[in-house]
């Protein structure tokens, strides 16, 4: 899109369909951790979508863009191999909320982001990109993958996930038909067609919330085994990265879009989360990239998204259970999709060797281990031998 288009008067562009759907387009990363902590964890259901709902509303509201808000990754990776309680989980936010605030407060973020150097975020991108397509391999290799049709014909999930890549691309220069919107519609009617006849009753109406009782014990044990795990991945990717993908997709209109703004805002959307045992969350460079690539271009995508998460909120119990109506295959593609656009941004280094090299490194490292904050560590040590090495040779060439 032109820089003439994104600088037009939003209030002259009306909601139209590649909005809707480029509001759907991080429901890859959204619903699938949503629905495994609420699930596997025990999370309330209510609290968890009613946080999101309301924090992408406030943050399409200030920010003006479509800015994702997504649960913490590393967080929910780590709690839901340890089965840890909801409890553990808020109060990981709590801690996470109240450190941004300190560094948001303080004007410390800034200071702090001249760490992520270019190559080193460009790094985290390919790094969370690697992840994410990883992450949907995982799915489709899933035996729940697999949908049954009529009590007979199997599919399994990578021919599911053909058929969900093939409506991808042929719709996708589509202003008629956003490509989102076709793959959710496709994939609702698919799980229709495998639970018809089966589908469980449903409880309506909001889970009763309950607040977050601090524990010093809970909160000493989740800064090691949560918290430092979490906060490389949010600085670098929810923070320094966002900024430099928002500026990349949106330009200008991007302007409200700064460090000490997104910490601040992640701050507070922990702190009003944990309150409630909600799940801990953040933005993402990689949920901005979904929400542009299929369609959104203003924050109307994020009172879309927001109020279908209030409206998941509003069903409680049944909420999960509409979920799950999306075939895994589904989703899994959303990720792939997502994650090779995101990786995509690594194409500026192309031409800069060392740079290339930093970032490269970066991301290996971080898939490896699944955590890029050793990615981030990886790269400030190549940063600084680049440096060492730079210096050394122009002593010599003054020698």
């Amino acid at each position: 899109m032109s820089a003439s288009t994104l600088s037009e008067p939003l209030a002259e562009r009306g909601l139209s369909r590649r909005e809707v759907a480029g509001a759907f387009g991080d429901i890859g990363v959204l619903f699938p951790i949503a629905i495994a902590l609420i699930t596997l964890n025990h999370m309330n259901p209510t609290a968890v979508f009613l946080a999101a709902g309301l924090a992408y509303i406030l943050a399409g509201r200030y920010y003006r863009i479509p800015i994702a808000v997504e649960p913490f990754k590393a967080v929910a990776a780590i709690a839901l191999a340890l089965s840890l309680a909801p409890s553990a989980i808020a109060s990981a936010g709590l801690l996470m909320g109240i450190l941004l605030a300190l560094i948001g407060l303080t004007n410390v973020a800034d200071r702090l982001a001249k760490l992520f150097t270019l190559p080193v975020v460009r790094g985290i991108q390919l790094g969370l990109g690697l992840l994410l397509v990883r992450e949907g391999l995982h799915l489709l290799a899933s035996p729940n993958a697999t949908e049954v049709l009529g009590g007979r014909l199997r599919l399994s999930g990578w021919v599911l996930a053909l058929g969900a890549a093939a409506l991808l691309l042929a719709f996708q220069g589509s202003k008629r038909f956003p490509a989102a919107l076709v793959l959710l519609a496709a994939g609702m009617l698919a799980g229709l067609a495998t639970e018809w006849g089966r589908l469980p009753a449903w409880h309506w109406g909001p889970v009763p919330l309950e607040l977050l009782h601090p524990r010093m014990m809970e909160l000493w044990r989740v800064i090691p085994l949560l918290v430092i795990p979490q906060f490389a991945l949010t600085f670098g990717n929810s923070i320094v990265a966002t900024e430099n993908t928002a500026r990349i997709l949106y330009g200008e209109q991007a302007r409200r879009v700064t460090v000490r703004a997104l910490t601040l805002s992640i701050a507070a959307i922990n702190l009003a989360s944990s309150a409630i045992l909600g799940s801990p969350m953040c933005h993402g460079s990689g949920g901005i990239t979904a929400h542009y690539r299929f369609g959104a271009r203003t924050e109307k995508a994020s009172y879309v998204i927001g109020g279908v998460c209030l409206l998941l909120a509003l069903f409680g119990g049944a909420a999960i259970g509409l979920l799950n109506l999306i075939p895994l295959a589904v989703l899994a593609v959303f990720l792939i999709y997502v994650g090779l656009r995101h990786a995509a941004y690594l194409s500026d280094m192309v031409h800069r060797t060392p740079w290339l090299l930093i970032a490269v490194v970066v991301g290996l490292v971080s898939l490896w281990t699944t955590n890029l904050t050793w990615g981030f560590l990886v790269g400030m040590a190549l940063e600084g031998l680049s440096r060492l090495v730079a210096k050394f040779r122009a002593a010599r060439a003054l020698g």
